[in-house]
């Protein structure tokens, strides 16, 4: 998704590009979600409370990896390439920009 400065608002002379790695996300998605499984199926089997953390950090290692790597807003240069790192919320000043789908 990209979000182009409207004519004038001088708030943002830069494009900004929201840059997803769905692949990394998916990845992270399942180790989460069978650990949360196994964490549900060891409750409900009352296994000791010491079994219940391993599948916790599965699913916290799982998370962890899905919400890392180099996703986030970035600012586009003149030439189409990434620039400048903006973070991953979004920036100040995005809602009075347009939005694009790229």
């Amino acid at each position: 998704m990209v979000w182009a400065p409207k004519d004038g608002s001088g708030i943002q002379d830069h494009p900004i590009a929201l840059v997803s790695d769905r692949r990394r996300w998916l990845t992270g998605l399942i180790p989460t979600v069978l650990g949360g499984l196994l964490l549900i199926a060891l409750a409900l089997v009352r296994a000791p409370v010491v079994l219940l953390i391993v599948p916790l950090l599965v699913s916290v290692a799982g998370a962890r990896y899905a919400a890392g790597g180099q996703a986030g807003y970035y600012e586009v240069r003149e030439d189409g390439s990434l620039g400048d790192f903006l973070g991953r919320k979004p920036p100040l000043g995005i809602s009075e920009m347009r939005r694009t789908k790229a």
